[in-house]
């Protein structure tokens, strides 16, 4: 029946237990089975479940909360759904959704600033932040902090003062909830806390009685977090973790959604994640102390600038004092002058203390929110952060290892008044002098080869703000090498003064293999730093080579050969594309065909790869092409032409380390400089070197130098257009093509005599070595070993040669 009134006693409700006076009336309005189950199950809606929107605690904007670290500073109100930007901040997930909405629309109206990313500012520490491609629902769910703002409303509803009806209850028949259940989750009656307490099943549960202030610490105590389930799976709870794609996942999704992904268990990645998080923690406790002194020492020099320009400035007080009134407004000038010169040393040290303070910052933050996460957190509450606090937590603490913690210092600065000159010449009256070195301008010079074991000796010659050499000692020099593979391996350098603005430095690796060389002047990278450094087990020996079994494949009249880092061979050839092999010769696929279309080739001659991008020089259609190593073509540079940016038969081209691309332009006789999105930055005109057909580019040299092939010379050019050096190599034969090895040798094919031409930049020798087999068209560095690969042409078939670091030749192909 629709309304009813039925009789109940606590005989058949309490198991057999006989109360006095247990009979009561009940007025049902709507009968449901499921009415009298809440008592045995608390539903899941209630709190612990990710993404739940509809608590009703949730929308009681007027609860009352103490603890303003739950409340979002969007909306002022308690988190609902909170989400977390990778600066660790969180906000409710409708906020940041309307704040997204709001930003992009304003960066849609400025022209002049279009939108370049999908970010947006952080309210709270204003830093810029990405948002995933999925929106603000792909972001972390902070569950953690989600269950601690529902406690907290529930401990506010507790402690007010207010009526609150019956969660249970059909009706408020039984009088308003005079009691809170920590485990139901509910708001019980007298009646319905009677039962509780006398239920076997429910007598254990905590019931807190309202209107009394209820410690939080209590309350949090006796409310465990519900076990997430599967948005996908609803009967299945979140237990597994799915690398692949970085989110919590259930046993079914395993076997289905994630079927061939990496899936761990929760609780084995959750205890490897808070072990890596601790460790993180004690490297930014290392880590926070040097900031501090950092900080502490870049106040010290701006007060000790300050005083020099306190110093300086009383000087010239004193001095114009016995001159004319004449000399006033020469005296202003030169003071301006001091002011502007200390200005920008103060701007610089303020800049760099504010980079400490920041840095400082955002690590002392993220400590402490990992130490928090990692204390207080659950594995799922933990992985539902997605690593977030960790990698952040990295990221900061792998940047101090990237910049110095030493101030930026200058030396004193003094004034020239010329006194003696003073009545013949007052109008140049006096001049301040900025003794201040330049380590943008400041280069260093090897002085050996870096082997294994053996001192590697540097000249680091420094310049001033002007260039010209820095004749002053007492300079902030240090270097040090790191091993690539090993982070943690890194060979600190001894530094000699000799006074006269150059420093000898002294390295020692320890380990074969990539290095990276960071030289820094006052904290700052001088010329061409950072620098990919070769550490070999041995000096090279180019002159023994011999020995080699051939294998032939199908590769004919080959024209190119470039090397990737994971060992992937490129060789373009003349059946118009591009072969790639494996380490041991086999092909692994071909990439292009003949014809003009994108991906199509005419002709490759020239090949270069960087990461995961390949670059053809595509030589008779007079165009760059940018494909991906796989073979998927991404973009075509430049066309048919004479202009800035355009091609006539473009033949040789490299990446060097700051993502220029350098073509060599053989129709037009130049080498074009471009950004690797083919917007043309210079071009160095080969006329004025004398070039008559260039060949070919053999790369870098260490000091940033290009190497050009030309039909009777190779010839080193700076990228600002300056000649540095000529090779002689007519008397070898026709220089075809070449590479430069990590220590500076520049290995170049000769033609005529089917040989490798040596050029040692040590001891500036050169030698000739034959190669048996046929005509050799290219050359590559493989960046893995530092070893040379030569691709050979036959009539019928293509040979690859390695030449090892001891100089022994085999064949691969």
């Amino acid at each position: 029946p629709k309304c009813r009134t039925v009789k109940l006693t606590f005989d058949c409700l309490l198991g057999g237990i006989r109360m006095e006076k247990a009979v009561v009336d009940l007025e049902v309005t709507q009968w449901k089975g499921t009415d009298f189950q809440a008592y045995q199950s608390p539903p899941s809606s209630v709190i612990g479940s990710a993404g739940s929107s509809d608590c009703v605690l949730q929308t009681d904007s007027e609860a009352k909360m103490s603890d303003t670290s739950l409340i979002c500073q969007l909306c002022s109100h308690p988190y609902n759904d909170p989400r977390m930007l990778s600066c660790l901040h969180c906000f409710c997930r409708e906020c940041l959704h309307r704040e997204a909405e709001r930003f992009f629309a304003q960066q849609e109206t400025r022209v002049e600033t279009p939108q370049q990313n999908n970010g947006i500012k952080c309210p709270t520490c204003t830093k810029t932040v990405s948002i995933p491609a999925g929106g603000v629902s792909d972001l972390p769910q902070d569950l953690h902090l989600d269950f601690e703002t529902k406690c907290a409303l529930y401990q506010s509803r507790i402690s007010q003062r207010s009526e609150v009806a019956c969660d249970v209850c059909i009706d408020s028949s039984f009088g308003p909830a005079l009691g809170f259940c920590s485990a139901c989750l509910q708001f019980l009656c007298k009646v319905c806390c009677d039962y509780h307490k006398h239920a076997r099943h429910l007598h254990h549960h905590k019931i807190f009685t309202l209107g009394e202030e209820v410690a939080k610490e209590e309350l949090f105590a006796t409310i465990k977090p519900s076990e997430p389930s599967c948005s996908l799976h609803d009967q299945n709870k979140l237990r597994f973790y799915c690398e692949t794609c970085n989110c919590l996942i259930c046993r079914d999704c395993t076997v289905v959604a994630h079927k061939d992904h990496k899936c761990v268990e929760l609780s084995s990645i959750a205890r490897s994640c808070r072990k890596g998080m601790k460790s993180l923690l004690a490297s930014a406790h290392e880590v926070v102390p040097k900031l501090t002194r950092a900080i502490d020492g870049s106040v010290m020099v701006l007060e000790e600038t300050e005083a020099s320009e306190k110093a300086v400035t009383q000087t010239i007080k004193d001095t114009f004092l016995l001159l004319h009134k004449s000399l006033d407004d020469r005296m202003i000038q030169l003071l301006g002058d001091v002011h502007s010169t200390t200005l920008s040393r103060t701007t610089a040290l303020g800049l760099q203390k504010e980079g400490f303070e920041s840095l400082k910052r955002d690590i002392s933050h993220y400590s402490d929110f990992s130490s928090h996460v990692a204390q207080a957190y659950t594995d799922h509450e933990l992985m539902a952060l997605k690593q977030l606090p960790s990698m952040e937590l990295q990221t900061a603490i792998n940047q101090t290892g990237h910049v110095s913690l030493l101030p930026c210092r200058s030396s004193e600065l003094t004034i020239n008044l010329k006194t003696n000159i003073l009545f013949r010449d007052i109008s140049n009256l006096g001049y301040v002098i900025d003794f201040s070195s330049c380590p943008e301008k400041s280069k260093w010079i090897r002085k050996s080869l870096a082997i294994v074991n053996t001192p590697y000796q540097l000249k680091v010659e420094t310049r001033d703000t002007n260039g010209q050499k820095y004749l002053h000692g007492d300079l902030q020099v240090a270097a040090k090498i790191q091993y690539r593979r090993n982070a943690q391996q890194v060979i600190e350098g001894q530094v000699e003064d000799h006074r006269n603005g150059t420093y000898t430095i002294t390295l020692t690796p320890l380990t074969a293999g990539p290095h990276q060389l960071l030289i820094t002047i006052d904290g700052k990278y001088i010329k061409n730093i950072p620098y990919d450094l070769e550490v070999r087990n041995s000096m090279p020996n180019y002159r023994a080579i011999n020995g080699h079994q051939q294998l032939n494949t199908s590769i004919i009249s080959p024209f190119c050969i470039a090397i990737h880092e994971n060992g992937d061979v490129f060789i373009g050839s003349e059946t118009n594309c591009v072969h790639v092999l494996d380490q041991k010769g086999v092909q692994k696929s071909v990439i292009g065909s003949k014809g003009n279309g994108p991906g199509q080739f005419d002709k490759p001659s020239g090949l270069a790869v960087k990461e995961d991008m390949l670059y053809v020089a595509d030589c008779n259609n007079h165009r760059i092409q940018k494909l991906k190593i796989s073979g998927e073509f991404v973009d075509v540079i430049g066309k048919f032409g004479s202009a800035l940016g355009e091609f006539n038969q473009p033949c040789a081209l490299v990446v060097d380390t700051n993502d220029k691309l350098i073509v060599a332009d053989r129709g037009n006789c130049r080498i074009q400089v471009m950004n690797i999105d083919g917007t043309c930055l210079s071009s160095i005109c080969g006329n004025q070197f004398g070039f008559q057909s260039i060949c070919g580019l053999a790369g870098l040299d260490p000091e940033g130098n290009i190497l050009v092939i030309d039909s009777s010379t190779v010839t080193a050019i700076s990228l600002n257009g300056t000649l540095v050096k000529k090779y002689a190599c007519s008397q070898y034969g026709k220089p075809i093509a070449g590479t430069i090895d990590y220590q500076g040798y520049a290995l170049i094919l000769v033609e005529t005599q089917n040989a490798l031409m040596v050029f040692e930049p040590i001891r500036n020798k050169t030698y000739i070595v034959h190669i048996q087999g046929g005509r050799p068209n290219g050359i590559a560095l493989n960046p893995n070993d530092g070893n040379a690969y030569i691709v050979v042409g036959t009539q019928n078939a293509a040979e690859l040669f390695q030449i090892a670091q001891l100089g022994v030749l085999k064949y691969i192909v």
